[in-house]
């Protein structure tokens, strides 16, 4: 496994790239009788991630976050505002991104290799080429022995693992993940937790991370913003050693501090001790 990452790291192109969001807003408006009634999804959101950073995103359910990364991701226009990958701005998807969902969304009627060529195969990747790539990809997440099988054939976890692999094999340059461990349960979470701090260490791509879980943001992050009701509240620097494993950080009392800051600001409190 050892060289097949060293050797995913040398040849990818997926060098991370920074991402900008300047007064994001996003507002959605719908009649209730004779009144329009308007929603603020997101309110002048601004934040910066840079290249090769893993940034984490916290919140309430409803606070806006899955609405950033479908932002980023180019599957929705905001009301107003930008937001910039490198210095080009986001006006729809594009291959220098891929989104990892909650749901994995494989083709049942696809292998495991046809699943995670898809993309290629839509970017005109000849057969021989994006089959090797994606082989690449499945070995890299650790199922390798079950690249001819059925999604049906795999559990939650191995799904999503399936899903990484698919994103990855585009080589993006930011990998936007919306709560990607959501639906599974804790043991398989913990054992995903654990392969994507594996393979980040070694492809060091940007992400960005949606979740519930502030354990989850400590572990995997060097930065955890924290979202109100449409807007960024605060940033929680997470200054602890990589490479990291969970038992170091459940030994590391700095792990507590944090745990507790991230709660107090998830309350809304503003004077942490």
């Amino acid at each position: 496994m050892t060289n097949l990452l060293e050797t995913a790291s040398a040849t990818d192109s997926t060098q991370g790239s920074g991402v900008v969001a300047r007064g994001l807003s996003m507002h959605y408006e719908r009649i209730v009788g004779r009144d329009r009634v308007r929603t603020r999804a997101l309110d002048d959101v601004s934040f910066d991630v840079r290249p090769q950073e893993f940034v984490s995103i916290i919140g309430p359910s409803g606070c806006g976050k899955s609405t950033v990364v479908r932002i980023a991701a180019g599957l929705q226009r905001p009301t107003s505002g930008e937001l910039l990958v490198g210095d080009q701005p986001v006006r729809g998807p594009g291959d220098d991104r891929a989104t990892v969902f909650q749901s994995p969304g494989l083709f049942p009627w696809r292998t495991v290799i046809n699943n995670v060529c898809m993309p290629l195969e839509l970017a005109g990747i000849d057969k021989k080429t994006r089959q090797a790539r994606a082989m690449e990809y499945i070995e890299l997440v650790g199922l390798a022995g079950f690249r001819d099988h059925y999604p049906r054939e795999l559990s939650g976890g191995m799904q999503q693992r399936v899903g990484l692999a698919r994103a990855l094999a585009v080589r993006p340059r930011v990998l936007l993940m919306d709560e990607p461990f959501g639906n599974l349960d804790a043991i398989s979470r913990e054992r995903m937790q654990d392969e994507l701090l594996r393979i980040w260490e070694h492809m060091k791509t940007t992400v960005i991370f949606i979740t519930h879980a502030i354990d989850e943001a400590i572990l995997l992050s060097d930065r955890v913003l924290v979202m109100g009701p449409g807007r960024i509240v605060h940033e929680v620097t997470i200054d602890l050693p990589r490479p990291r494993s969970r038992h170091d950080l459940l030994s590391d009392t700095r792990t507590l501090g944090l745990m507790r800051e991230l709660e107090a600001r998830l309350a809304g409190k503003e004077n942490v001790s």
